[in-house]
């Protein structure tokens, strides 16, 4: 099930203690590069958003050889939803990553995992199609308008 919130595609959602929480992408699907990534936390008998808790996500990635190893404190202050807890991370690496969320408050702590999937870059003609579209666009519009402008002077001189 695809879902869409404020703070982007849902990827998934956990009970854990006394939270509920759901992580958010703000690009769909997430590509290798900058990418918004966010977490709301809520309390599961209630539902009502926990706004004093230490968030923070760690990602990890096992290659053949190698552990990638991504973490980063997830804050208010970065994330447009007040709601929500947000970072700005760089993903370099295309892959499935595993995802650890922490929460702490002062009083209870929690620690769900859940996969993403992280893909290539888009290839430049892909991402950037709208410009490739807009000139030709452009430029026909630009011809159509000097074309009737000489229609409209040649029927006002006869």
């Amino acid at each position: 099930m695809l879902l869409y919130a404020d703070g982007g595609k849902v990827l998934f959602q956990r009970k854990a203690g006394a939270f509920n929480i759901t992580f958010f992408a703000a690009d769909s699907p997430v590509r290798v590069g900058r990418t918004d990534l966010s977490v709301m936390v809520q309390t599961t008998s209630d539902h009502t958003p926990v706004l004093d808790a230490n968030v923070s996500l760690r990602l990890v990635r096992h290659e053949s050889t190698t552990i990638s190893d991504i973490s980063a404190p997830l804050r208010h202050e970065q994330a447009t939803n007040k709601l929500l807890y947000a970072a700005m991370l760089d993903l370099n690496t295309p892959g499935q990553y595993r995802a650890e969320i922490s929460v702490q408050t002062k009083k209870e702590s929690a620690l769900v995992t859940g996969d993403l999937e992280v893909l290539p870059p888009e290839p430049p003609l892909l991402a950037h199609w709208p410009y490739f579209v807009a000139l030709p666009i452009v430029a026909l519009l630009f011809a159509l308008n000097q074309r009737l402008k000489l229609k409209r002077r040649a029927a006002s001189q006869q």
